[in-house]
């Protein structure tokens, strides 16, 4: 059964419960963030992976929890409730849920550091149910204390990548050696053709990986922990390329078994090393904070605040960096991950251990709330689920659309009875869809089955 932890039903009523918590700005240059605590730690316990979705809700792995907060409803529900482990990674396949594949990494401990193991698993995205099911595991991957890395992402290919961790020197790389590496593997766990080896090894010769993140040009970058102080590392991902440790850590050389002055033995540096320890990362593309457009963004852990990284126009190389630091950011310590919204706001895990909560980062628009829905007429829609025909009760002379998983408009027979309307869905298939009423320039999104 599905777990909700809040029902919240009016967008009003949901954004009265956010605005109780915004307390904190940050001015950048020329804009204004606001910084508000949308899930608290009552609500949340161990987020590790957070990611917007495509049915504008945000996923996250959170202890043997799958779970997802809507911003519209101000509700977490949980669509899967595992019996054991604790969730890292979670990537939906690029069509989701046309394709309704859902990959997660879960430690088998109930807390990462305090295993050895971890699995990984794929799943189904049951949209009539609203739930993942069919787990099937994979692979699983030895890691050793908190270095379990697990961060996935799918490449341009529809292939998935996976970081692995090297807690110190586990050997040399070897074939079907999982340590310190990138794998990349097939929706059906098989080994890509043209993966470099017969086996998963993408990368090699990392030591702690937190972050991937997809460059605008398809090009993958991490984002690792060093050994060393100012030895962290941002790192261009290509196809059969060591990176050297332990030999190297950041540019440093680390240890030395004749590899420093070797005239044989060569790795790809990092394209920028720095100190502030990273955590999860995306690039930013939005216009909407201009001081972050282009910019790979990363959290921080041990440390407060984010790092930027500014790229050179061929994206293979790092320019500068910047420290966000201070400021309401003094208030956000271990910074897990990000999760950017299509509209340039985005979602940050703060205080990862300590009181963990969710974060929405956005420019400034308080002066906004007016647009949103107040309306004192409710909008009601039924019966829901629904099988041949849906009933909107509404006031005034509204736009209402039916939309799809993708937030398309479809084109469906609708009938207007004074302030009802009858939209025939009989012909569509089973999925999950929307309706949205727009009126006065305020629009309310309302999600249905059709069954």
């Amino acid at each position: 059964m599905k777990k909700r932890y809040a029902r919240i039903t009016t967008l009003a009523v949901a954004w009265a419960s956010i605005s109780a918590h915004a307390q904190l700005t940050y001015q950048l240059d020329s804009t204004l963030l606001a910084i508000d605590v949308v899930v608290d730690s009552d609500r949340v316990n161990m987020p590790w992976e957070i990611l917007w979705g495509p049915d504008d809700r945000l996923w996250m792995t959170d202890g043997p929890l799958i779970t997802r907060w809507d911003p519209v409803t101000d509700v977490v529900d949980t669509v899967l409730q595992r019996a054991y482990g604790n969730g890292l990674g979670m990537a939906l396949h690029p069509d989701f849920p046309a394709v309704p594949e859902v990959m997660v990494v879960f430690d088998t401990a109930d807390y990462y550091g305090n295993g050895h193991l971890c699995e990984v698993s794929r799943f189904t995205y049951d949209a009539i149910n609203d739930t993942l099911i069919d787990e099937l595991i994979l692979l699983t991957y030895y890691h050793a204390g908190e270095h379990a890395a697990g961060r996935l992402l799918f490449d341009t290919t529809g292939h998935v990548l996976l970081t692995t961790a090297d807690y110190y020197f586990n050997g040399p790389d070897t074939l079907f050696s999982t340590y310190g590496k990138t794998l990349r593997f097939a929706t059906n766990g098989s080994v890509p053709p043209d993966n470099p080896r017969a086996d998963h090894t993408w990368t090699w010769g990392h030591r702690n990986p937190q972050g991937l993140a997809m460059l605008p040009n398809g090009a993958i970058v991490n984002s690792e922990h060093g050994q060393m102080p100012f030895e962290n590392e941002i790192n261009l991902l290509q196809r059969d390329e060591d990176h050297g440790y332990p030999y190297y850590d950041g540019n440093t050389c680390f240890i030395n078994p004749d590899t420093c002055t070797s005239p044989t033995y060569t790795y790809t540096p990092p394209i920028r090393a720095f100190s502030h320890p990273p955590a999860g990362c995306e690039f930013y593309t939005s216009n909407a904070i201009p001081e972050f457009q282009d910019k790979l963004i990363t959290g921080i852990l041990w440390h407060r605040g984010i790092m930027l990284f500014d790229f050179n126009a061929s994206l293979d190389s790092i320019t500068s960096e910047e420290y966000i630091q201070g400021g309401a950011f003094d208030d956000m310590w271990r910074n897990r991950d990000i999760a950017i919204r299509p509209d340039g706001s985005f979602y940050l895990i703060t205080n990862d251990r300590m009181d963990a909560r969710i974060r929405w980062v956005r420019p400034d628009f308080s002066t906004e709330v007016a647009h949103l829905n107040t309306d004192a007429e409710p909008i009601r829609i039924w019966p829901n689920p629904a099988t041949d025909r849906l009933t909107v009760a509404v006031d005034g002379d509204p736009a209402i659309e039916l939309l799809d998983a993708q937030g398309r408009t479809l084109a469906v027979p609708m009938q207007r009875m004074g302030d009802r309307y009858m939209i025939a869905i009989g012909a569509l298939p089973a999925a999950l869809y929307a309706v949205r009423v727009t009126r006065q320039q305020r629009s309310t999104v309302q999600r249905v089955v059709k069954r």
